[in-house]
């Protein structure tokens, strides 16, 4: 890459897309956002039109026009886009999860270090200055006995919610929505995962516990068909007493911004060759955590993993 901007562009025309991504990316001063791709050709334009980019529904001359992508499409569909990505020398912001598929994740993972492309994945609260900035002060400062982390959403049971009728959500719950979120703060905090055990309460709730390699134990309490709104949070127990982890007071701008800070680190990343901090590979585990929690309800046993690769 020269001196110029990276040429960023989007991969997906959905509510995430138009309502934080695309205004991110558009008021980033680390890349120039020009280039949207999406299936549906009016939508595409829409999002384009507003932020002074083109639209595009050829994936090749899409990738043609970019530096860096960023992908912002469910689950299922993210893989085969950021493995052709990938494939065309093309920088990754990825969302999360990466895949519900340990496989499929680890694919995406190793096509960024077959091409040699710099990854990022956008777990929100990672990318928040303040929380970064608890995240890296708790690793620091070790000494945890146990944390928690309880996240008791209405997606798919109130209709007012923007995201009730994402229909990926409805279909894997709050499991893996909501639990990359736990899981990768939880992570790096606390270290990685050796062992995973959960169970399946009433509708939608799931209760995970973790193991992390330093004998450290977290668990996890969430549902998005919660009967009415409920408090929830994250809270390290240690030597150092309670910790908790600060609560944004307006998570749609924060996460706008945190969007616009996942874009600068990658930028950053892909001129320097220095991999980011939450990259594929570490999506990936995140990914492999949560279908051992998904094992671990399956058969009512506890599931064991191998050490992460570094």
């Amino acid at each position: 890459m020269t001196d110029r901007k990276p040429r960023f562009g989007l991969i997906g025309t959905g509510i995430w897309a138009r309502t934080v991504q695309a205004p991110a990316a558009a008021t980033c001063d680390a890349v120039h956002f020009c280039s949207v791709f999406g299936r549906r050709e009016i939508a595409a334009k829409e999002i384009a039109e507003a932020h002074g980019a083109q639209a595009f529904t050829s994936l090749g001359a899409f990738l043609d026009s970019v530096d860096i992508v960023g992908i912002s499409l469910v689950p299922d569909a993210q893989p085969e886009f950021a493995i052709a990505a990938a494939a065309a020398g093309k920088h990754l912001l990825l969302e999360k999860p990466l895949a519900t598929d340990p496989v499929v994740a680890d694919a995406i993972a190793e096509a960024c270090a077959k091409h040699g492309v710099q990854s990022a994945v956008f777990f929100t609260r990672l990318f928040t200055p303040q929380i970064r900035q608890w995240v890296n002060e708790a690793a620091a400062n070790g000494g945890w006995l146990s944390a928690r982390t309880e996240t008791f959403a209405r997606v798919i049971s109130d209709p007012g919610n923007p995201f009730y009728s994402t229909r990926w959500r409805s279909e894997v719950g709050a499991l893996w929505d909501v639990g990359p979120h736990a899981v990768s703060l939880l992570c790096a905090a606390l270290g990685d995962v050796v062992a995973v055990s959960a169970s399946k309460g009433r509708g939608d709730f799931t209760l995970t516990t973790l193991v992390h390699d330093n004998g450290v134990i977290s668990t996890i309490a969430i549902t998005l068909d919660a009967p009415s709104p409920l408090p929830g949070g994250t809270v390290l127990f240690g030597a150092s007493g309670k910790n908790e982890v600060p609560v944004p007071e307006d998570w749609n701008g924060e996460s706008t911004q945190a969007y616009r800070n996942a874009i600068a680190e990658l930028a950053t990343a892909a001129k320097s060759g220095q991999p980011t901090p939450y990259d594929a590979r570490f999506g990936a585990r995140v990914t492999t955590i949560l279908a051992a929690a998904e094992q671990s309800i399956a058969s009512g046993h506890q599931v064991s993993l191998d050490k992460a690769q570094s």
